[in-house]
């Protein structure tokens, strides 16, 4: 489903989470399917077990939704399905912030080609990775400082505004 595995598995819910579930979706929209399929006899289908089968297999591009035919962009349709399987890693320490995610998707940074099961996870791994994931908010091609910025920072609210009176 579109629970991480720590939530679902033992009701701990990170600041991961809603990661995992971005991953999960992001795969629903490339491929143009749910994420779970039920046939015949009960057996259930995973969009995500599926995407894993195919990068280890070397052809992602098996994901993409055949309905857009070839209009689309190989390298941006690639680059979400690696930002997906990222976000979907089984361990949250590995997953990218969203503000990562974000930058990858934008091609501000390069999406790093983690295998998101296959990975021995170490102590180094995660935290090469947080470094690396932290880097990607100071070094990024933007200027400014790196911060989390919320709808609430984007679009403020403006009391005095008529929006908010009653129309009919």
């Amino acid at each position: 489903g579109y629970m991480a595995s720590e939530y679902a598995m033992h009701g701990y819910l990170t600041e991961k989470a809603d990661v995992y579930s971005f991953g999960v979706v992001a795969l629903e929209v490339v491929s143009g399917r749910s994420n779970t399929s039920y046939q015949k006899k009960e057996k259930c289908f995973y969009l995500l077990d599926w995407a894993r089968v195919l990068k280890k297999r070397g052809n992602l591009m098996d994901l993409v939704d055949q309905r857009l035919g070839s209009h689309f962009d190989e390298k941006e349709v690639l680059a979400m399905i690696n930002v997906a399987l990222l976000c979907t890693n089984a361990t949250p320490a590995l997953r990218p912030p969203m503000s990562s995610v974000i930058s990858m998707l934008e091609g501000k940074v390069v999406v790093p080609l983690l295998d998101s099961e296959d990975t021995i996870i170490t102590e180094e791994t995660i935290e090469a990775m947080r470094k690396h994931f932290k880097s990607m908010l100071t070094d990024g091609p933007w200027t400014g400082t790196a911060s989390s910025t919320s709808a609430k920072d984007l679009y403020s609210i403006n009391p005095d505004t008529d929006y908010w009176q009653n129309r009919k």
